[in-house]
């Protein structure tokens, strides 16, 4: 996203969001595109009774909301809320339709992150249907490596996010009790480690530990 950002600079503003404050509702018409640029967004609904579900998440060089931009939607379709504090990229959906008219790779840069993103969202729905607990958590640990893994050492990610054990329950729509349970047992297995909301994963592991070879060919 580098080229994309670098072309959007001249039409841009900052925003700073601080920790916990809200950037979009539910059902808002957006006035501008964002790409953040430090902090995380989480993207959520809200249950019929009241309980908060995450369905995405936005690290550092994402944009949001992409329904919105693309021009499949006139509204948002989630809330959107800093999750720690946040610095925004902030332009109009005009001025990114001009830059992505006149510069390729801009454009070859949105298409890469969009694919990206579909990629993630398959192995999340993956990770939802699962029967078991410690394999929704597996799965949903495989899209966190495959969306913001970095590589600290050969075959061994550290996810570049602070996670609380409540944000990955909210994930996988389990309760914090047994996320926690199923998170040693995956910790116990030698396939995560975690301290201080710092998440680092066993790639190899973790793909023994899920079964899918299919996996490996994956491009991180």
């Amino acid at each position: 996203m580098d080229t994309l950002i670098q072309q959007l600079r001249p039409y841009s503003t900052m925003r700073v969001v601080k920790k916990g404050a809200n950037v979009l509702f539910q059902g808002e018409i957006p006035r501008r595109a964002m790409i953040v640029r430090d902090g995380v967004i989480r993207a959520y609904t809200i249950t019929s009774t009241g309980e908060e579900r995450v369905v995405a998440l936005y690290g550092k060089g994402d944009i949001f909301p992409l329904t919105w931009i693309l021009g499949e939607t006139t509204n948002t379709l989630f809330y959107y809320d800093a999750i720690t504090e946040a610095r925004l990229m902030t332009f109009s959906k005009e001025d990114l339709d001009k830059v992505l008219a006149e510069n390729g790779e801009a454009s070859r840069a949105l298409m890469t992150f969009v694919g990206n993103q579909y990629t993630a969202m398959l192995l999340r729905i993956t990770g939802l249907e699962q029967s078991r607990a410690v394999e929704k958590i597996g799965f949903t640990l495989y899209y966190l490596l495959f969306r913001y893994g970095v590589e600290k050492k050969p075959g061994v990610y550290t996810i570049n996010i602070k996670l609380s054990q409540l944000m990955i329950s909210n994930l996988v729509g389990l309760t914090r009790e047994s996320s926690t349970k199923n998170l040693k047992v995956l910790k116990d297995k030698g396939v995560i480690d975690y301290s201080s909301s710092t998440y680092t994963i066993n790639k190899q592991k973790l793909e023994q530990f899920l079964g899918e070879d299919s996996f490996r060919d994956l491009s991180l």
